[in-house]
Order: C-alpha cells, then sequence, then structure tokens
C-alpha cells in the first residue's frame, strides 16, 4: 500500500507541473501566426493587440525603407527638401496608420482594410465587422473652411481638451457627433467618418481620436 502511494503522489505532482507549464505557455508574450512583427501582450475584444516588433520594413514604390515604431504606426522617409526633423503625414494612410495601429487605438478588432479605389483620394478604411467600419480620411483643405461651412449647416463645432493634438469636433442636434478632425495645420488635417448605422457611441469615437493623438501629436 505504502508503494502504490508513493506512486500516487508523484503522478499527482506530475499533473501539477503540467498544468503549471500550460499556463505559462498560454500567457507569454509571443508572435502573432500571421503578422510575425505585431507581440502580442493583451487582448482587444476577441483578437490580440500589443507592441510592435520596432525595425525597417520595405515600402512599395518607394527605394527606402519604412520605420516600424512599437506602436505599429510606420514612418515613411523623409524628404530632402524638409529642414526640421519633425514626420510629416503623407498621403499613404493604410500604409502609415496600420491595421494594428488603429485596433490599438479603437481598443477593438479590425478584421481587415481596404485603400480607397480613386488614386486621388486618401483614406482607408478600416472594417470591424462585414459592414461596420472607421475610414480615416486625409485631406490639404484650410481647417477654418471646414468649421466654417459645418457652423452655417447649424451645426456646434468646438475643440475637444480630451484631445491631445489640435482638433475640431462638429455636433448636430442632440449630440450626435458628425465629424471629429485631428488637424496637423492650417491646410492639412485628418477626419475620421463611420458608415451610417455603425453602432460605435460618440464617445468611443472620441476616445479613438484621443488615443491616435497621444502617438500623432508631434506630427506635422
Amino acid at each position: 500500500m505504502k508503494k502504490f502511494g508513493i506512486i500516487g503522489a508523484g503522478v499527482l505532482l506530475l499533473l501539477i507541473a503540467g498544468g503549471v507549464l500550460a499556463f505559462l505557455a498560454t500567457n507569454k508574450t509571443t508572435n502573432t501566426s500571421n503578422n510575425p512583427s505585431l507581440v502580442t501582450n493583451e487582448k482587444v475584444g476577441n483578437s490580440p493587440a500589443g507592441k510592435c516588433q520596432p525595425g525597417e520594413v520595405d515600402l512599395p514604390n518607394y527605394g527606402d525603407k519604412g520605420k516600424r515604431l512599437a506602436n505599429c504606426f510606420v514612418e515613411y522617409p523623409g524628404e530632402p527638401s524638409r529642414q526640421d526633423k519633425s514626420y510629416y503625414v503623407i498621403e499613404d494612410i493604410c500604409g502609415q496608420f496600420t491595421k494594428e495601429f488603429v485596433q490599438n487605438a479603437l481598443g477593438k478588432p479590425v478584421t481587415s482594410i481596404k485603400k480607397p479605389d480613386n488614386d486621388r483620394l486618401f483614406n482607408c478604411t478600416y472594417y470591424l465587422n462585414d459592414k461596420d467600419y472607421v475610414m480615416l480620411v486625409f485631406e490639404y483643405l484650410k481647417i477654418a473652411n471646414q468649421k466654417t461651412g459645418q457652423e452655417r449647416m447649424g451645426r456646434t463645432a468646438e475643440e475637444l481638451p480630451s484631445i491631445p493634438m489640435r482638433n475640431l469636433a462638429v455636433w448636430q442636434e442632440n449630440k450626435v457627433l458628425n465629424s471629429l478632425y485631428l488637424v496637423f495645420g492650417d491646410e492639412k488635417f485628418l477626419s475620421i467618418k463611420r458608415n451610417e448605422g455603425n453602432p460605435m457611441t460618440a464617445e468611443e469615437i472620441v476616445s479613438f481620436a484621443a488615443n491616435m493623438a497621444k502617438e500623432i501629436k508631434n506630427y506635422k
């Protein structure tokens, strides 16, 4: 009986050790199988999210490589004519504001992204499911004209202190958020749009904008 007791205790210890190892394996930081540059350390909804591995990345139609940051944003090569060291946001929105970057800022999964069909448009669409999406639209227009035009339509335009960069939020009646702009300069901004019927609330859109602004507030 004593011999069987020792054997049973040994088996129990092996089972406990196996359970501990399995727990550590599932909670360890690993690279995702579909994106080896993305290191996951938390969950966003049902989708992995986390920091990217910083480093150089190849860019279509560019001789020089881009710079992937830990927040998953990709900085494109600078132009020689620029004298300062600031990063300037350019027209390739999908290339800079990657799926992982937007997913982390949203706090929910992004299933796919889509570039514009027209080469003259500078935007990127981020799908949350088969129908709902948010779109980032980049434009070289006067932000003052946007404010004036919105107010002429009876809307309220204001800068939100919760967003840590220059911005413009446009509200319709009953506090319905119509548009939200992240402003890089007097004639350069990024607006956030969503499809009609999108269940995201105004608070979620503002939070999304604030999370992005924390990362791009020093860009031009």
